[in-house]
C-alpha cells in the first residue's frame, strides 16, 4: 500500500510541474478571458467576472479523486494507528499502576499482620507455661499429700529404717560373680535336656 501511495504521489508532482505556467503564458490565458467575457460585461457588466468560466485544459479528475482519496485513507489509518496505540499504552499504564497498588497492599497487610501474630504467639506460649507449671504443682502437691498421709506422725529410727550391707565393694563384686555363674550352670542344664529332648525325638 505505501508503494502505491508513493506513486500515486510522484504522478501528482508530475502533474503539478507540468501546470506551471510562465508569465506570458499567464497574459495570455487572461487576455482570452476578457475577449471570451466581453459579450457578458456588456450585458451584465463587472458581474460578469464572477461567474465560472469553462476550462480550457483538459484536467484528469479521476486522478485526482484517487489522490485524494489515497491521502485520506492513509491519514485515517495513521490516526487509528495513533489511537490503537495510545489506548495500549492507556490500558499497559492502568495494569501497571494495579499491579504496584496491589503489590503494596499486600505488603502493609502483611506487616500490619506479622507484629500481631508474634503478639498471639508470645502470649499463648506464656499461657501454656504458666498451665504447664500449675498442672506439675499441683501434681507434686497430691504426691507430697499422699506421701505425708500414709507416714503420718512415725519417726524413722534404727528399728524401722530398712537394711544396710556394710560389707566392702570387692566383696559385693566377688558375690555377683558367683551368682551369675550358678545362673550359667542352670542355663547350661536346661539347654542339655533339650537337646536330650530333641534327640529322642529324633530317634523316635
Amino acid at each position: 500500500m505505501e508503494e502505491r501511495e508513493r506513486r500515486v504521489l510522484g504522478q501528482a508532482s508530475l502533474q503539478i510541474a507540468s501546470s506551471i505556467f510562465t508569465d506570458q503564458e499567464v497574459a495570455e490565458q487572461l487576455r482570452l478571458d476578457v475577449q471570451k467575457r466581453a459579450s457578458k460585461v456588456r450585458d451584465q457588466g463587472v458581474f460578469a467576472y464572477t461567474q465560472p468560466m469553462a476550462p480550457t485544459q483538459n484536467i484528469n479528475k479521476g486522478f485526482l479523486l484517487n489522490t485524494i482519496k489515497s491521502v485520506d485513507t492513509h491519514n485515517q489509518r495513521q490516526e487509528v494507528d495513533a489511537c490503537y496505540r495510545k489506548r495500549q499504552l492507556e490500558k499497559r499504564l492502568h495494569a501497571d499502576s494495579r499491579s504496584h497498588r496491589r503489590h503494596d497492599s499486600r505488603k502493609r497487610s502483611r506487616s500490619n499482620e506479622r507484629p500481631v501474630s508474634r503478639d498471639m504467639k508470645e502470649t499463648r506460649t506464656s499461657e501454656d507455661h504458666d498451665n504447664e507449671r500449675e498442672f506439675w504443682a499441683a501434681r507434686k502437691a497430691l504426691k507430697t499429700q499422699a506421701i505425708l498421709d500414709q507416714v503420718g506422725e512415725r519417726v524413722c529410727s534404727l528399728e524401722n529404717a530398712p537394711g544396710y550391707d556394710s560389707s566392702s565393694p570387692d566383696e559385693l563384686a566377688k558375690k555377683k560373680q558367683k551368682k551369675l555363674a550358678k545362673k550359667a550352670k542352670k542355663a547350661t542344664k536346661k539347654l542339655k535336656k533339650k537337646h536330650k529332648a530333641q534327640k529322642k525325638q529324633a530317634l523316635n
